[in-house]
């Protein structure tokens, strides 16, 4: 494929534009503001799983030296619940001196409640008459459906079945380096907030709502986050910042949580359980498949990585959401990717094994082809489909057909270690270009510079990919464009939510739009000075520009810098917004350019894929799992900001064997406690046990048809592959760890090897 030349988007050399703030410290995250001249707030958490509050005796608290206010469901009743629907829900704030102080005293308040019966049991819910959690009215599940074909024809063509029972994935929660905390302050009757969040409009439009409070008196900033991984979208923090400050006369408020708070109630990861009954042919060829997937704290829409990477003709899918009383899932780095693509890994490495070939053979024969349209109504194209290089780019490059072998089988090391090897791929659910609410500003200065105005916060290097827009579609240098205001809600419109992968199409298409404005504007300006002037009949179309020059286009000699085009010229505001959706779809976009003889504007699905190798060491006495190499490709669309581009990839890899090798929360299903996490029963992977020079990198280029500059969003599916990793296990001793509720750790893996109880 032969894909259009970039000028600045992709190039290595181009920097981080907040490396120095960065580096030097300056970087100002939410808890560095006022400092000395703001209080701080706690919060108490609910000891029960379901019920209501009965009593809240605050006196001791109230009397402890230092302690400022108080607040409970009655101050605050938007973002506290008199109602407790689970273990370590907040409950009460304190307000006091200092943040210490403040932690002990939470202590000191005595809550009482009125327990009603809970279920914190995910397959007790699905019974007949179980309790209900009070999550969802008169019911614990969300069920939904999905077919295609006739299961029961696909049934009769079928040469070999198989059904399998994949358990429980495991919960888990990324303990971000910055916790969950806010500033929030009044002046008069004017609401300020600072919030490490990954959405600074949709946190501001929640915080008029919390406060019911005209927009315009509403200030919200958001710039830098000490670790997103999706999951930093909740608004409440802002909520209980705010009504602390309310409670104390408008004075300035850090709330935020303990680590140990952060990291035992807040937002996790999906649990997901799957059926898979499959139905071959003898030449490895999909007929049929008949899914049941339940999924824990969430609603249980049709799995993106099944439904879109795999050519099957009849296809029956039963789900349910299960609501329970435990503390919340949420959008955590892919969201419900990672789960269902482990099980859905699993499952079809196991039909493989029965039809007698290999995960590679079995995927390469039903892996849709790029020119293929989505198998369901209304049947549409991909803006780019990369899941087919990114599979044979990890399959090349790893050696995987010729170090494959029997799972079990003729694979002992020198070291008297076993040898397995592991690949996966799919098609994710991320990388949507649709962003039509979404807008941008870019500003042209009387010194021939730009400022881009951002309404985003810096979870994924977002401002300087936008730069990266702009520079290329006005024409300009890298170093000519800059950040200007950013994280203001007052200055900036709103580009968008950094969760999903959506920003580089929704961010980057308004930016992409902005920059389009801003540059025939400035080309009015430049066709009247001098040289260009002098030309006879000179229009805007007659005009382009590259390296911050704008030239004739019939005479390249005839040209001028943006500088002399702005000299003497207002400065010019170019204004964009996203591109639609184009009716929606999966990941919908519009075609920007033709494809497939398809014309501009046919709506199409966009998305982003991944494939992965994982090549392991396991020691059979000890459970030890050593990753011997790795390799990973991603569909990036086109690389607008490479540095960043390879930083997510760099973080999704280590997520990955996190997920598959340590990762796993401890639950107390009497009460609906977390009582362990990552940090005890399980631990955390350190830089020791990630070793750069066994992680193989390949972003895989496709340039997207519906996408800006052809490049959507690839923050998520590399997360998503940590199925390789288990598979790999299995290649290399015979039989499947159980992943239930937990990582692939030592024990785990005895247990498997009947070696442990």
């Amino acid at each position: 494929m032969t894909l259009p030349v970039f000028n600045v988007a992709g190039k290595p050399e181009n920097h981080d534009c907040h490396i120095k703030e960065y580096l030097t410290g300056k970087a100002d995250y939410t808890g560095d503001h006022m400092p000395g001249r703001k209080l701080f707030g706690a919060m108490k958490h609910a000891t029960i799983a379901h019920g209501t509050i009965k009593s809240i005796d605050a006196t001791k608290a109230l009397n402890e030296t230092g302690v400022k206010a108080v607040i409970t469901y009655k101050e605050a009743p938007t973002v506290l619940n008199q109602t407790i629907l689970y273990w370590g829900q907040p409950v009460v704030g304190i307000v006091a001196d200092d943040w210490y102080t403040a932690c002990r005293a939470i202590n000191l308040v005595d809550v009482t409640y009125d327990e009603l019966p809970s279920i914190t049991e995910a397959d007790e819910a699905l019974k007949p008459g179980a309790v209900l959690s009070g999550k969802r009215e008169g019911t614990n599940l969300a069920p939904a459906s999905f077919t295609r074909g006739d299961v029961d024809a696909g049934r009769q063509q079928a040469d070999i079945e198989l059904e399998t029972i994949q358990p429980w994935t495991t919960t888990y929660q990324h303990s971000p380096i910055e916790s969950y905390q806010a500033l929030a302050w009044w002046i008069g009757d004017h609401l300020y907030v600072y919030q490490g969040s990954q959405n600074l409009h949709g946190n501001k439009s929640a915080v008029v709502n919390y406060l019911e409070m005209p927009a315009n008196k509403v200030h919200c900033f958001a710039r830098y986050l000490g670790g997103g991984h999706g999951a930093r979208l909740s608004n409440w923090e802002s909520g209980i910042a705010a009504f602390m400050s309310k409670a104390v006369y408008g004075l300035p408020v850090l709330f935020r949580e303990t680590k140990k708070h952060n990291m035992l109630f807040h937002i996790r990861q999906y649990e997901v359980k799957s059926t898979y009954k499959w139905g071959a042919k003898n030449d490895g060829s999909l007929v049929y498949l008949d899914a049941q997937n339940w999924v824990n704290g969430s609603g249980a829409g049709m799995s993106t990585v099944m439904r879109t990477t795999w050519i099957i003709p009849h296809v029956k899918w039963e789900g349910a959401g299960i609501y329970i009383n435990v503390p919340d899932r949420g959008s955590w780095r892919c969201v419900a990717d990672p789960p269902f693509a482990l099980n859905m890994t699993m499952a079809m490495d196991k039909l493989a094994e029965k039809l007698n070939i290999s995960p590679y053979e079995i995927r390469r024969k039903n892996m849709m082809p790029v020119d293929m349209p989505d198998q369901d109504s209304p049947y549409r194209y991909w803006g780019s489909k990369e899941v087919n290089e990114c599979f044979e780019t990890v399959a090349r490059e790893s050696g995987y057909t010729s170090k494959w072998h029997a799972p079990g089988q003729n694979n002992k090391r020198t070291d008297g270690r076993l040898h397995g090897i592991g690949i996966h791929c799919h098609t994710d659910s991320h990388g949507s270009v649709a962003g039509t609410s979404m807008a941008g500003i870019v500003l042209m200065q009387p010194d021939g510079t730009a400022l881009i105005e951002a309404g985003c916060t810096k979870p994924h290097n977002s401002p300087t990919m936008l730069v990266h827009f702009t520079a290329e579609t006005l024409g300009m240098k890298y170093e000519d464009v800059f950040v200007g205001d950013w994280g203001n809600s007052d200055t900036t419109l709103n580009s968008g939510s950094h969760g999903g992968s959506a920003f580089t199409g929704a961010g980057g298409s308004a930016f992409v739009s902005a920059a389009r404005d801003c540059r025939a504007k400035v080309f009015a300006a430049a066709i009247t000075k001098t040289p260009l002037k002098e030309i006879a009949g000179i229009t805007v179309d007659d005009l382009d520009a590259k390296d911050s020059e704008i030239f004739y286009k019939p005479d390249p000699t005839k040209r001028i810098t943006f500088r002399t085009a702005m000299n003497g010229t207002p400065p010019i505001a170019g204004y964009g917004t996203g591109w639609a959706a184009a009716g929606g779809g999966t990941g919908g976009g519009g075609l920007q350019r033709p494809l497939f003889g398809l014309p501009v504007g046919t709506a199409v699905n966009a998305q982003s894929a991944a494939a992965s190798v994982a090549e392991v060491a396991v020691d059979t006495d000890t459970g030890e799992v050593e990753i011997l190499g790795h390799w990973n490709a991603t569909g990036c669309g086109r690389v607008i900001f490479y540095e960043g581009v390879m930083s997510q990839f760099g973080s999704g890899t280590e997520l990955q064997i996190a997920q598959a090798l340590y990762y796993g929360d401890v639950y107390d299903y009497a009460t609906g406690a977390v009582i362990g996490s990552q940090f005890t029963e399980t631990q955390l992977p350190t830089t020791m046990d990630i070793r750069p020079s066994r992680h193989n990198l390949y972003p895989i280029e496709g340039d997207d048809h519906s996408a800006p500059l052809g490049a959507h969003g690839i923050g998520e599916p590399v997360v998503g592959s940590y199925a390789c990793i288990l598979s790999a296990i299995y290649n290399a001793i015979g039989v499947w760890v159980d992943p239930d509720h937990g990582a692939c750790n030592p024990d785990k893996v005895l247990k498997a090897l009947g070696k442990a109880t």
